[in-house]
């Protein structure tokens, strides 16, 4: 970027409360902002956590008024959206809190844009469609990998295209988040080392992009560093609390970076797959980061320099090319030290060259693609799914 000539853009809109046991502080940020009725959004594995109770017992506490819906799935629905918007009207509900992963705050982010804008969701699709501010949301992470807690946009599937659907808007920044480490130490270890490939896929992403900018690459670059001398630890101990703190904190730090330096290849490629083959989110971004960084390494010799010293790489004595090579070395051994499958042979998913290249159309289609740091043709992302079949 050349700062004589280009401008650019940075904004947070979201209120951060991180530390342990910030959740206990829930009914004073509820009265802050004056609502009177929230509606929490979760799941059941939350719910069968325990860690659902414990967000009811502080509310109770603090005399806070509240209704529970906990059918939250993966890979949020529209439908599931509108059932839960008509639980939010009718109990007369006036804010939301998303209490799990990226699909409970999604989930509440969707409530919140159908509450205010009548008509199917899909209206909505794309960036800055939504004309209505709807009922605020609270953020409450319960895994270290969406960023969702900081970002604008929300993905939904759209039951009969099979298709996640990102609608991105200025009002879907959540009004608080609270970053809880304490909240992570109940994950089991295959989301812990999920989700934590997916926020290190914000990062890396963001960091190359080719809509990367000062403040996102600053970012990008810590929420790297953190997750390269935090993840393997916390996927081991999910009781560290040193490891989860690190993890949570880079988790939304890397979601901070995308909003503005975008995600890429990756992610264009994982929502067909996930929205039509229901793969794990963080299982297809783990699957495809390695592929896609093996593909844009070239595109800057030194950013890819910078992330296999970050993450642990010796760099010294060898040429920059040699050097930025490492980073998908480091990559690639981080997933093989997490134990994530690397293929979709591997969970028993086997794509024949048509479904390929349905695949390949939809994620060119979306226009996410277009952050790529190298430019991609529906060609080559049918050359990067290939690799993992």
């Amino acid at each position: 970027m050349n700062l004589i000539k280009d401008t650019f853009e940075f904004g947070l809109h979201t209120q951060i409360y991180f530390g342990v046991n910030r959740l206990a502080e829930l009914p004073e940020i509820i009265k802050k902002y004056n609502y009177e009725n929230v509606l929490i959004c979760t799941d059941k594995g939350i719910a069968h956590s325990g860690a659902l109770d414990r967000l009811e017992s502080i509310l109770k506490e603090g005399n806070i008024k509240f209704e529970v819906f906990d059918e939250v799935e993966p890979d949020p629905t529209i439908r599931i959206v509108k059932k839960v918007e008509q639980i939010f009207t009718e109990k007369k509900c006036d804010a939301l809190i998303g209490f799990g992963g990226g699909s409970s705050i999604d989930i509440a982010k969707g409530i919140s844009i159908a509450v205010a804008n009548p008509g199917s969701l899909n209206q909505f699709e794309g960036k800055n469609k939504i004309p209505n501010k709807g009922p605020d949301v609270i953020a409450i992470p319960t895994t270290a990998g969406t960023g969702s807690e900081v970002t604008h946009a929300t993905v939904l599937k759209d039951e009969d295209r099979k298709y996640k659907m990102g609608i991105l808007s200025e009002h879907l920044h959540p009004k608080a988040a609270i970053l809880d480490p304490v909240l992570l130490t109940t994950l089991p270890k295959g989301l812990a080392t999920m989700t934590g490939m997916d926020a290190l896929s914000h990062a890396i992403e963001s960091y190359t992009s080719n809509q990367a900018q000062p403040i996102t690459e600053a970012l990008g670059l810590y929420a790297i560093e953190l997750i390269g001398k935090n993840l393997r630890p916390f996927a081991a101990d999910r009781s560290d609390i040193e490891a989860a703190s690190n993890m949570m904190l880079a988790s939304t730090i890397a979601g901070a970076a995308f909003i503005w330096g975008r995600v890429a290849a990756v992610h264009a490629l994982s929502h067909p797959l996930g929205g039509r083959y229901k793969i794990p989110h963080g299982l297809a971004n783990s699957m495809l980061l390695p592929v896609v960084m093996k593909y844009n390494v070239s595109s800057n010799f030194q950013k890819f320099r910078n992330i296999a010293f970050l993450l642990g790489e010796n760099v010294e004595g060898i040429t920059l090319r040699e050097a930025a090579g490492k980073s998908v070395t480091a990559v690639e051994n981080l997933i093989s030290d997490l134990d994530i499958p690397t293929t979709l042979k591997e969970i028993d998913i086997e794509l024949s060259d048509e479904e390929v290249q349905v695949v390949a159309e939809e994620a060119y289609a979306s226009g996410i693609a277009n952050a790529n740091p190298k430019q991609v043709s529906v060609k080559d992302l049918v050359s990067l799914i290939h690799t993992i079949l």
